[in-house]
Formats: C-alpha cells, structure tokens, sequence
C-alpha cells in the first residue's frame, strides 16, 4: 500500500476504534436506561433519515469544494455528538431524537467523504484488497475496543460509560488532525448532477439491478445496526460479556477480512456470497426456534462472517460497475445514490421493526429471517456482470487486463 492509503487506513481505524468502543454500548446504554427497544430503533430511524440528508449535503460541499471537508467535518461532528451524550448522561434516552439527528448528520458527511478517498487513492485493481485489508483492520479494533470498554463499564457501571466516551472522544480528535496530511482534490470544481446519473442506467444495464441491491442489503441493515448487541445483552445481562465476546466476534471478521483479501478474487466472489448467504440463513434458523446463549453466540458468528465478505464482496462489485462512469463527473453522484437506496431499505425495515415490536412481538424475529432471505437477491444480481456497457454471461469473470 501508499503511503497515503496507511494514512487514510490509520484515521479510519482511529474512527473504527471510537465507534466500536462507544457504539457498541450507546444502545446498551439506551437499552439500560429506558428499558425500550423502541428507543434504540427510535434513535436508529433518525440516524438513517439524517444520515441520507448529510450525506448527500456532503456530497454537494465535495463536489463545489474537496472531499476532504466533509470527511473531516463528519469526524469533527462525531466527536461533538459523543460530547453531547457524556453531558446529557442519564438523560440521554430522553433525547433520542436529538441524538440520532447528530449521529446521522456526522455519519453521512464522514461516510461520502471517506468512501469518495476510497475511490481517488486506490487504483481499480488493488481496490478489493484494501478493502480486505480495511475490514481486517476494523476487525482488529472490534476486538479489542468493545472488551476494553467493557472491562471499563463492568467495574464503573454507569460511570463507565461516560469514561469510554471520553475515551471515544479523544480517539476522533487524534483522526481528525491526522486527516489534515492528506491530499486535497485540485481537479476542476462541479455541481451535483444526479439526475445524470439516471441517463447511464440505460447505457450500462447493470446498474439499476445494483442499485436495488443496495435497498436489498439496508433492508437487512436496518434491523442488524442494533438488535445483535440487544439480542446478546438480555441473553448474558453483563456488559463485561458483551465486550469479551467481541474478541470471538472479531477475530472471526478479521480472518474472513484477511481471507477475502488474499482469495476471494473476482471470479469467485459469486460463489463466495452465495455460499456465505446460505450459512447466514441457516444460522438464524435455530435462534428463532430455541433462542439461548448457544444458538444467539452462532447467529453472532456467522453475521461477522456475513458483514466481512458479502459487504465487501457487493462494494467491489458496485465499485467495478460504477468504473465507466466519469470519475470527474459521476463517482460522488454514485455514492450517493448508493446511500439514498441503501438507508431507503434501512429505514423502512426499523420502520417494520417499531411496528412489530408494538402490535406482534412474537414475529420480530421471524421478519429477521425473511430480511435475510430477501439479502440471497444480491447472489442473482452480482452473478450475471456486465464489466463496462459489454455484457457477459455466466458467473465466472475473466480479470480484467
């Protein structure tokens, strides 16, 4: 790697850290506090919805100025958020709302501008194996952040968790003066053009199809960014527990990451994300029959699985179909299409889940396995690829020269 990629890689990991430390807790936090599920998907609907919003925003000060400002505007803004939360403390869960729209707005400003780096500093062909290796590097920090925190939260109680957002807090201001070393965009400035985007959905036939995909995989999301921890929480009841078995979790992610990254090479990522898409379904299966400590530690296991290679795998994909586009033009306009589908599919699945859990509980998790179910979509859409405006048949892709 450049020395620019290890830069971006550090200030992300710096990010990961904070966000796995603090993030994982903030809804066991809310959980604690209110004793309401409905307050964490509360939280959650508002941080998609603002997400959306921020990060098309971001988009637009990209495009108009540099990436750079928005990703650094996304860290600066997580780091207030987490501020806000140590002085709110107990009356946190009051403010669901109020948080959930920072949270997101921070979210969407730091995920266009990291994603458009993403897109500048690594080359088409070594793009899966940075990601690969990214998503080991926050398998790393998933390992150890959350037991760090929970270590804390066990000896202080409530007093730690405002201690591991502190810490949090810190870990953002170290990423946000490091993001000051990279460098800034100096080609010709332009005006957000997604409707342009719509005219190439005609020309290059794949991306509608990859699109949908996206709103296939929030749909699963949605329900995914806070009930796993909540699941294992009223199965264990201890934080401590929960933040040591995120060094199983995560050291699972890790070697999946580093897998993907060293042979999960494009003419077998089909396969991978069918095969990993039928474990995933099969795992949540004896959860929802028998739900104890065994069935919700495999169910675990298997999401890291899941989150390592299929999202990596569907980035890689998105990332080679969007390539023909004009990288002056259209790169940041299809991040945020990306985000407008994914956060579409989020919100109305937390949307379902509020319903559920107020009127029929007994089907929440039944809605989990259909989400699931409806993600194997993904395998019909990333295994009939067309690279550029050719369209080739048949799953197995020859690389590119």
């Amino acid at each position: 790697m450049s020395r620019l990629q290890k830069l971006l890689l550090i200030i992300h990991a710096c990010y990961g850290l904070a966000t796995t430390m603090s993030g994982l807790f903030l809804n066991l936090y809310l959980w604690r506090l209110s004793n309401d599920l409905t307050v964490n998907a509360s939280f959650i609907l508002v941080t998609f919805f603002f997400g959306t919003v921020s990060f098309a925003v971001g988009a637009l000060l990209s495009k108009r100025t540099d990436r750079i400002f928005s990703f650094q505007i996304g860290i600066g803004l997580t780091a207030i958020f987490y501020l806000l939360v140590i002085i709110l403390q107990e009356q946190t869960a009051s403010y669901p709302m109020l948080i959930g729209i920072l949270n997101g707005t921070a979210a969407g400003f730091y995920w266009l501008g990291y994603l458009v780096l993403i897109y500048d500093l690594v080359d088409n062909h070594s793009r899966s194996q940075f990601m690969g290796k990214q998503m080991a590097v926050f398998g790393v920090v998933n390992t150890f952040g959350p037991a760090f925190a929970g270590f804390i939260i066990s000896k202080l109680d409530l007093m730690g968790y405002n201690l591991v957002f502190a810490l949090s807090l810190l870990l953002f201001l170290t990423g946000l003066l490091l993001s000051f070393r990279l460098p800034k965009d100096n080609s010709a400035k332009k005006p957000l053009y997604l409707p342009l985007l719509w005219r190439f959905n005609t020309r290059k036939p794949n991306l509608k199809p990859m699109w949908m995909g996206w709103f296939i995989w929030g749909i699963c999301e949605g329900l995914l960014g806070f009930f796993p921890t909540v699941i294992l929480f009223m199965n264990v009841n201890n934080e401590f527990l929960v933040g040591i078995s995120s060094i199983l979790f995560g050291s699972v992610a890790v070697l999946s990451s580093l897998w993907h990254s060293k042979y999960n090479h494009r003419e077998r990522e089909p396969y991978t994300l069918l095969i990993v898409w039928i474990m995933y379904f099969i795992a949540c299966i004896p959860m929802i029959l028998h739900m104890n400590i065994w069935t919700v530690f495999i169910f675990l296991i298997v999401n890291e699985i899941s989150k390592a290679l299929l999202g990596v795998t569907y980035f890689s994909f998105m990332f080679r179909t969007i390539k023909d586009l004009p990288k002056s033009g259209l790169r940041t306009e299809s991040m945020v299409m990306r985000e407008i589908m994914l956060n579409i599919g989020r919100i109305l699945s937390v949307i379902t889940f509020i319903g559920l859990y107020l009127f029929a509980q007994e089907l929440i998790y039944y809605y989990l396995l259909v989400a699931i179910f409806i993600q194997g979509l993904l395998f019909k859409i990333i295994s009939t690829e067309r690279v550029g405006f050719v369209f080739r048949k048949g799953v197995k892709i020859k690389h590119e020269v």
